[in-house]
């Protein structure tokens, strides 16, 4: 059972300076922000699931985004140089924060990230029960087909299959089996202290922070799972990783980023994942409020 001592919402609160934490606990509704976004030389802004609201507080600073950088870094930057060569911080708990500012450049690729300026932190919720519905789309004759789920940025994926992971730990709509969770970034279980602070079942081993396609070969070597779950796939090692899952005879459950269909098969990231024949189902999820719809496509 997933045991978070505090929400994600009060976690990301206790991050930030406190003029603005309290600036923004006058924003109506601050409960149901999905995201905070910082911007040096600027008003905070809080993202709700159907609008928007600037802070009324003073700007941002640079100074601040030092000292935020290090609170997410727990003190050391270099320990999560990786992570801001991608664009984000992981922190316990689930939370997953994006930072964007000068980078610093060698032969043309992203080396590491300075004076970070922009931040996103993004407020993880689970939604138990909202796979539920969904799982005829994920099974087959009471077990897990292998299935990838599209859509766009913030449009519930990971909720999704945080909830999905639950389904078929428990055996809910499907017979239980036993779960891998390849966890790149830490969003789908936030585990503290080696634990999930989200609901994923008890059939469900974690693996934090590791390549994903590293973390499924690891699982194949060493857990004998029945199904693979991770988040955010695209590229050819991980296209490697999910056919050796399937060989080995795991299902896989993944999400991808695409606004529809046109856009998932023009995306060149994901061209050897969808031409590796793993999944047997390509869904669609639209969301409109907090409602998440599936509808399956043929490529």
């Amino acid at each position: 059972m997933g045991t978070p001592i505090r929400s994600s919402l009060e976690v990301l609160m206790g991050l930030l300076p406190k003029r603005i934490s309290d600036a923004m606990e006058a924003v109506a509704d601050i409960a149901g922000a999905e995201e905070i976004r910082l911007r040096v030389g600027r008003a905070p802004q809080v993202v709700f699931s159907d609008r928007d609201a600037i802070v009324e507080a003073a700007p941002f600073t640079s100074k601040e985004a030092k000292e935020l950088t290090d609170r997410l870094c727990r003190h050391s930057v270099y320990a999560h140089e990786e992570e801001l060569k991608q664009g984000f911080i992981a922190y316990t708990g689930g939370v997953r924060v994006g930072v964007v500012g000068r980078p610093v450049i060698a032969d043309g690729r992203i080396m590491g990230m300075t004076e970070p300026s922009c931040f996103c932190l993004r407020v993880s919720r689970e939604a138990v029960g909202c796979a539920e519905e969904l799982m005829r789309f994920l099974t087959e004759n009471g077990r897990p087909v292998s299935a990838l789920i599209a859509a766009p940025p913030g449009g519930g994926k990971t909720t999704l299959l945080r909830d999905a992971a639950r389904c078929f730990s428990c055996g809910i709509g499907a017979a239980p089996v036993k779960v891998a969770v390849a966890d790149e970034r830490g969003e789908l279980a936030g585990c503290i202290d080696g634990a999930p602070a989200f609901l994923l079942g008890p059939r469900t081993d974690v693996m934090e922070l590791a390549p994903k396609a590293e973390a499924i070969r690891i699982f194949i070597r060493t857990m004998s799972p029945e199904l693979i779950i991770t988040d955010e796939i695209g590229g050819k090692a991980d296209a490697e990783a999910l056919a050796e899952a399937s060989r080995c005879g795991a299902a896989v459950i993944a999400t991808a980023h695409a606004a529809d269909a046109e856009d998932l098969v023009s995306r060149e990231a994901l061209k050897p994942v969808l031409g590796s024949g793993v999944f047997k189902r390509i869904l669609l999820l639209s969301r409109r409020g907090n409602l998440l719809r599936i509808n399956p496509v043929k490529l």
